[in-house]
């Protein structure tokens, strides 16, 4: 599942691409983003400073 993970967070967030593969109607795909982005370890590691 971790292995995915940014895959699958990618597909939606990043190309917008989630209703041209379904993402929704892939209900435990859908599960596991949540769970897995809902972390405290995976926010830190996703909150990444700009640069200067």
């Amino acid at each position: 599942d971790i292995a995915t993970f940014p895959w699958i967070r990618n597909l939606v967030g990043f190309y917008e691409a989630g209703d041209l593969v379904g993402v929704d109607s892939f209900h435990n795909v859908k599960r596991v983003l949540e769970k897995v982005l809902a972390r405290p370890a995976v926010q830190r590691g996703l909150n990444i400073p700009k640069r200067d």
